[in-house]
C-alpha cells in the first residue's frame, strides 16, 4: 500500500468507525464534527470503500463557499432513477449512502440560511424534495442515507442551523 493510503488505528478511530457503521446499519444520519486532522474524513471515506457495490451506491459531494442547494439537488437526481410516478431512488435493491465534507463551509445567506444545508434537512425530515425544473412537484426520494463531516465554526466555516 502507499505509504498515505495506511491508516493507523486508534481509539478514537476504531469509535468512530464503530458509530459510523452502526448508525448506517440502522439508517440513521451521521455527522462527525471535529478539528483538522481529526481523521473524519480517512475514517468515513475508509467505511464507505469497504461497502459492497452489489447493495450500496456512494454519492460523495465536498462542500464549499460556492456550493448551493441547486448543486446539491443536481447531484442527487443524477445518481437516483425514476420507480414510479414522483418517487426516486438508487437502482432497485441497492441503498445511496450520500457523503458530505465540509458541510459548514456554503455561505450564510441574507435571511441566515445556507441554503444547502436546509435543503438536507428537508430531504431527511420529508424524504424528499421539490422539482425545480417542471411544475414544483414533490419529489419523494426513497432508498437515501447520509453521512457527513465538517470542522467547528471559524474562519471559513459557518455555524450550521441548530434545527438540522
Amino acid at each position: 500500500a502507499k505509504f498515505a493510503s495506511i491508516v493507523v488505528p486508534t481509539v478514537d478511530t476504531v469509535r468512530s468507525s464503530w458509530l459510523l457503521e452502526t448508525f448506517c446499519e440502522k439508517g440513521k444520519p451521521v455527522l462527525f464534527v471535529g478539528d483538522s486532522g481529526t481523521a473524519k474524513t480517512v475514517t468515513i471515506l475508509k467505511y464507505l470503500r469497504g461497502l459492497d457495490l452489489t447493495k450500496n451506491q456512494v454519492l460523495t459531494s465536498n462542500f464549499s463557499s460556492r456550493t448551493t442547494s441547486r448543486d446539491v439537488q443536481l447531484g442527487i437526481e443524477d445518481v437516483v432513477e425514476k420507480r414510479t410516478k414522483d418517487t426516486f431512488g438508487p437502482a432497485m435493491g441497492k441503498k445511496l449512502i450520500c457523503y458530505f465534507d465540509d458541510l459548514n463551509m456554503p455561505k450564510v445567506d441574507t435571511y441566515g440560511t445556507q441554503q444547502p444545508i436546509a435543503l438536507l434537512k428537508t430531504l431527511i425530515e420529508r424524504q424528499g424534495f421539490y422539482d425545480r425544473e417542471k411544475e414544483l412537484n414533490w419529489k419523494k426520494i426513497k432508498d437515501l442515507y447520509y453521512v457527513a463531516a465538517m470542522g467547528p465554526p471559524g474562519g471559513a466555516r459557518n455555524p450550521v442551523d441548530p434545527r438540522f
